[in-house]
């Protein structure tokens, strides 16, 4: 790695140490790989001032797995030394004694936190590894076989080049895509109601939630969620919980697909009475029913009470499930008039990626092309842009982005959206991206075509963050 006060040249820019950047970073250090990767230089960009588990933590629902897939991420040989320390942590014995059930998110965030710290610190001392924490990345810019990697601290902005970028900076729900979404199905949301993300919500504590649906409450408006995914179930949970005795009667459900439930075997899903196609809704490697879209543990119990009885958990709240794809007849026309009826909407409709401006050396910008549930990537999380061209060096696949099916791990053929999880982060999802990257640093770069460069002034009156901000008021 090589770079002065303005520029700095390295092999690889992962940007983001939450849960996807740092499963990629576990992986390479247990899998044996993180030599090479920061042989030519390894920069770690984080907006954080301290960098694991991004807002992890913020989340007040259980995770949709139990404590030992995440004692797995830090279960390995190679690792255990790294991780000596964490024996005597208290997070680590309360994730220990939930081994077999879904501990809170808030556990789980403590507990990577503490080990990522343990990880970072590692690969900084024995392997010269770069943490540039409190640092936003701005703008990334595609330049011939290279990357330019702009990053912001203190006010001061810097260039990285680099071959390759692991750009995962988490998700955000934006509500033009729920709008889009519903409009696609004939469903429209009035220009009078509120939409919520239940990022938002999930993060809010009964108080919270109280005064954001106080005047809907007090007016008797109807609440609607829009989605069927573990997050559409935590929020009725959190919702019920909170605010019952504020007044709140009934939830409206709105969601496309039938809601699908997670069984371990078909027989245990025979066992309970759930109704399922052995074609197309069980996984042919781990022979589990819903494996990938099916809601899991509190979710599960919480889309078993709603289907059965028509309530939240054990609350005295009322949901009604509105199915707007091939479902029962009535079921649409009630859906539109329930939206057209809302006070409140709350989007669980999955997350789009959080990206800085993009763009090609020439100033054009690149817009990544979408496909359900992330971005239309290869299977190491390379993605094609608006005119189709892969963008080989750039890797996404953490919240928003996402990575496709791979067949050898196996998933039920009716499953159409993106894998995420933290565990598939720390393994098969994070091990292709590893191989891919060190494929690219060890192939010599194709020398680019000479572009005009981007002149300090010239980023200034594009608005773009420029280098050093005492340069340019000695310029002008």
């Amino acid at each position: 790695m090589q770079g002065d006060h303005l520029e700095t040249v390295c092999g690889c820019v992962v940007g983001g140490a939450g849960p996807a950047g740092m499963g990629l970073l576990f992986n390479a250090l247990k899998s044996g790989a993180m030599p090479e990767l920061a042989k030519e230089g390894l920069i770690i960009v984080d907006a954080s001032p301290t960098p694991g588990t991004g807002r992890l933590g913020d989340y007040r629902i259980t995770a949709n797995s139990v404590g030992d897939v995440f004692l797995d991420c830090l279960r390995d040989p190679a690792l255990r030394d790294v991780f000596e320390p964490l024996e005597h942590s208290p997070a680590y014995w309360r994730i220990r004694r939930q081994a077999q059930s879904a501990p809170q998110l808030a556990d789980v965030a403590e507990l990577l936190a503490e080990a990522s710290k343990l990880v970072l610190d590692f690969i900084v001392e024995r392997y010269g590894v770069k943490l540039w924490s409190s640092t936003t990345i701005t703008e990334i810019v595609r330049e011939g076989d290279e990357y330019q990697v702009w990053v912001e601290s203190d006010g001061r902005s810097r260039r990285i080049r680099s071959r390759a970028v692991v750009l995962n900076l988490g998700g955000w729900q934006d509500p033009q895509h729920l709008l889009d979404s519903l409009a696609d199905q004939g469903l429209a949301v009035p220009p009078s109601a509120q939409i919520q993300s239940a990022d938002a919500l999930l993060r809010m504590n009964a108080v919270q939630l109280r005064h954001l649906f106080a005047r809907t409450l007090a007016a008797k408006g109807r609440v609607c969620v829009v989605g069927g995914s573990h997050s559409a179930f935590s929020v009725l949970e959190n919702l019920a919980d909170a605010l019952e005795f504020a007044g709140l009667e009934e939830v409206t459900l709105v969601h496309r697909s039938p809601i699908r439930l997670f069984y371990e075997t078909a027989q245990a899903a025979h066992d309970a009475g759930y109704v399922f196609d052995a074609a197309r809704d069980v996984c042919p490697v781990s022979g589990r029913v819903n494996r990938s879209g099916g809601l899991r543990y509190r979710a599960l119990d919480v889309g078993r009470e709603a289907l059965s009885k028509g309530q939240i958990g054990k609350t005295g709240v009322r949901v009604q499930l509105l199915q707007t794809h091939q479902g029962p007849a009535d079921q649409f026309e009630r859906a539109r008039q329930a939206l057209a009826e809302a006070d409140i909407v709350v989007q669980c409709t999955g997350y789009q990626p959080l990206l800085p401006g993009l763009s090609h050396a020439g100033g054009e910008a690149i817009t990544l092309m979408e496909v359900k549930g992330g971005l239309d990537s290869d299977p190491s999380g390379c993605p094609l842009d608006a005119s189709g061209q892969r963008l080989h060096g750039l890797h996404l696949f953490g919240l928003g982005a996402g990575l496709g099916v791979d067949p050898r791990l196996g998933s039920e053929a009716s499953f159409d959206g993106r894998i995420y999880g933290v565990w598939q982060f720390h393994h098969d999802a994070s091990g292709v991206v590893i191989d891919s990257v060190l494929t690219r640093l060890q192939t010599p770069a194709i020398q680019p075509v000479a572009a005009a460069p981007r002149l300090v002034s010239s980023r200034s009156e594009e608005r773009l963050p420029f280098l050093w901000p005492v340069l340019v008021n000695a310029q002008s």
